[in-house]
């Protein structure tokens, strides 16, 4: 696994994290402010692309692109989800959905590409042979 992808998926979960974490806590402005925008445009499409595509068969703008398009597709079904909900859509619970699922996403993302560098190491191994 690389380590870039890695620390991306690390700073994922924190945000994921911090944004559940503080949407009933009295914080600086400037703080809930920049959480806002991450997890609302980056971190949810980041850990979803992650988790569904291979990140290789992107470039770099490609990657960005498709993360603020699946982070504003993922807030705006989340938001009317849960304003069909009884619980119904508040700062609080749109935060902490919001929050747990770009946590849950980094996990499965790291998972699978955890499995997927270690299916790599097995073939690597395999004496050629074996392999054709």
């Amino acid at each position: 696994m690389k380590r870039n992808h890695l620390s991306l998926l690390a700073g994922s979960c924190v945000v994921g994290i911090l944004t559940a974490s503080m949407s009933d806590i009295r914080a600086f402005q400037i703080v809930r402010i920049v959480l806002g925008l991450l997890i609302v445009f980056i971190v949810p499409g980041s850990a979803l692309v992650s988790a569904v595509l291979d990140q290789r068969q992107f470039s770099l703008g490609e990657y960005l692109l498709a993360s603020v398009g699946a982070s504003l597709s993922m807030s705006t079904t989340l938001a009317v989800a849960l304003a069909a909900t009884p619980i119904g859509l508040s700062r609080l619970s749109f935060s902490v959905v919001l929050g747990s699922c770009t946590l849950i996403l980094s996990i499965i993302s790291a998972l699978r590409a955890r499995v997927h560098h270690d299916s790599r190491r097995k073939d690597e191994d395999l004496p050629k042979e074996v392999k054709s």
